[in-house]
């Protein structure tokens, strides 16, 4: 059984294509999300094989979202769904590595053959690369996959699941040492490594972000390890570099305690300009750096930071709050849940009155590492937001308008309303519509509206309902605008559909 992800802001397109895989008998099982970021949440979650995406959905477009899920699963089959049949597009899809896309609305046929296809290739996969699967495994645990590392930063991964990761990789060791970096890339980080432990042996496994690079050692010899690290050496290694480390830890329950260490002391390496900071060294360095006015400095800060669009500040700022947080409040107590929780809110409602039409969704008061993912997620999301503006301040504007027409197709929309709703004058509106859409709003607003009638009717809808369900008072103008956009009436539209 293979795992198909549908994500389409669409309920009916959702569920139509839903229908279509639960009678084809095809080895599949859906699982139905209603935006990009869901769709990305999904692929942290599960182990997705194939994945329909929308283009246009609200916050993370299919596009982005494809590309987010080519990091988290290599091997899934990404197929676009989307109101275009163009060579561009067919181009910037093979890019982004999907399988094919197909056009909505899609008939039956061509979703199941698409399908067929994909769950063909996935089991000759499965067939031929039996053999090879732990190596590959091996291969990809190197670099710990965003939802890993996350469940593992906040000790949420069960001793079996750890056991059985860190042994596919080789890793037989309970023991070693977490270290976070900053200054260096991926490709210096095992020079670096190698530099300084020659002597001892030792396996390692890291997750590199925009801010920083987290690693875990894993050896017999965790003291020594830890001893093969001086302030001289990681100068030689990385005269940039800021380092912090945790205590040695003996265990893989112990590995998310040091690698919160080893995350506080790298926030202390950085604000006394230290090029290596241990643990045990946070008390004797500072001891007031955690107090709540240095913490709503850091805040004010990171809003500053975001509000000029630069990311690795942005997500430095974020994770330093966070740690300064944890040194308070241990990370363990409801009182940082709270204070964490503050925080977040009210960063990100300062950056969001901060940014015209910045559309994301609000907090939850949630676990530590969930909150902890929204507010990078909105740190990037913010940060793009304001280069796009930099470069052209209306595409987000018409995005946004694309938007609010793809969930508000059933409403008595005009020109004259939509151009109030984002303060701009009618015929200006109209012009620069034309522009980013590619056609008028009337006629954008039409197509739009038959497209869903089509769907709506092709899942059973009865017609004269449709008419109603777009945003058509009168039925016999909807047939007769269906007519006109269709080349057919709706009924025969329905009659040859079945």
């Amino acid at each position: 059984m293979y795992t198909l992800l549908i994500a389409d802001d669409e309920h009916l397109e959702r569920e139509a294509l839903d229908l279509m895989v639960r009678k084809s008998n095809l080895p599949l099982r859906s699982i139905k999300v209603r935006n990009g970021r869901e769709a990305v949440e999904a692929a942290q979650t599960h182990e997705i094989d194939i994945a329909l995406l929308d283009i246009r959905m609200p916050g993370i477009s299919g596009l982005e979202a494809a590309k987010k899920i080519a990091e988290i699963a290599p091997r899934c089959r990404i197929v676009f769904l989307t109101a275009w049949d163009s060579f561009d597009f067919a181009q910037e899809a093979l890019r982004i590595g999907a399988k094919d896309y197909l056009v909505k609305p899609a008939t039956v046929q061509q979703v199941i053959t698409l399908l067929t296809r994909l769950t063909n290739e996935l089991e000759e996969e499965r067939t031929s690369t039996r053999g090879q699967e732990v190596d590959e495994i091996r291969k990809i645990l190197k670099q710990f996959n965003r939802s890993f590392f996350a469940s593992l930063k906040y000790g949420i991964v069960p001793h079996e699941t750890m056991e059985t990761y860190f042994s596919l990789e080789g890793i037989m060791e309970k023991e070693g040492l977490a270290l976070v970096f900053d200054g260096t890339s991926e490709a210096n980080l095992s020079k670096i490594l190698e530099g300084r432990l020659k002597r001892t042996s030792y396996k390692a496994c890291y997750f590199p972000t925009v801010d920083r690079i987290s690693v875990l050692l894993f050896s017999t010899r965790a003291e020594t390890l830890a001893l093969g690290f001086e302030s001289q050496h990681v100068q030689l290694g990385c005269p940039t570099c800021h380092m912090g480390m945790g205590r040695p830890f003996h265990s893989y329950e112990e590995i998310p305690k040091a690698l919160r260490e080893a995350s506080q002391a790298y926030l202390v390496a950085i604000r006394n300009d230290r090029s290596l900071v241990d643990f045990d060294q946070i008390q004797e360095l500072d001891s007031s750096f955690a107090s709540e006015q240095v913490i709503n400095n850091v805040e004010t800060r990171l809003v500053e930071a975001v509000m000029s669009g630069n990311l690795t500040e942005g997500r430095r700022l974020a994770h330093e709050a966070q740690d300064l947080i944890a040194l308070r409040y241990s990370l363990e107590t409801q009182q940082f849940v709270d204070r964490y929780y503050e925080m977040v809110l009210v960063a990100t409602r300062s950056i969001r009155a901060a940014i015209h039409h910045f559309s994301y969704e609000p907090l939850q008061k949630s676990s530590p590492m969930e909150m902890e993912r929204y507010f990078m997620d909105f740190i990037d999301s913010a940060c793009k937001a304001i280069e796009t503006d930099r470069k052209d301040k209306y595409v987000r504007i018409f995005q946004e308008v694309e938007a609010y027409i793809e969930t508000h197709y059933a409403q008595q929309l005009s020109l004259e309303q939509m151009a109030g709703q984002f303060n701009l004058s009618t015929s200006y509106f109209s012009r620069l519509f034309k522009e980013y859409i590619g056609e008028s709003f009337v006629d954008h607003l039409t197509s739009c509206r038959m497209r869903i009638a089509k769907q709506m009717i092709n899942s059973g809808i009865k017609v004269h309902q449709v008419a109603e369900l777009t945003g058509f008072s009168d039925y016999s103008y909807f047939s007769r605008v269906f007519r006109s956009h269709e080349g057919i009436s709706p009924r025969e539209y329905q009659k040859n559909y079945k």
